[in-house]
């Protein structure tokens, strides 16, 4: 019997939703659609941030950070926090 693996599933904050809203290069709409696809599969593979972002993770794609949280209260959930340029996505 072949069992398929659950997925997780994303949801937006208020500020995420705007920074994808935002992306009109559909090059990198690609890569941050991607990115949430393998969050969606696994999101334990991507990096564990550390010091005040501790409880966060990163994705990266180009030059831009998809910062994620996973819920702790035993749901298959991911919260995206945050999509954004390298250099601006951990003020």
């Amino acid at each position: 019997m072949n069992e398929s693996k659950q997925k997780y599933k994303i949801e937006f904050t208020k500020t995420a939703q705007k920074d994808y809203e935002s992306i009109r290069d559909a090059k990198l709409l690609r890569g941050i659609n991607r990115i949430i696809d393998e969050i969606k599969e696994d999101p334990y593979q991507f990096k564990k941030l550390s010091g005040p972002f501790s409880h966060l993770r990163s994705a990266k794609t180009f030059s831009f950070r998809v910062l994620y949280q996973i819920a702790e209260n035993g749901q298959l959930l991911v919260w995206v926090i945050s999509i954004d340029h390298r250099k601006d996505v951990y003020r």
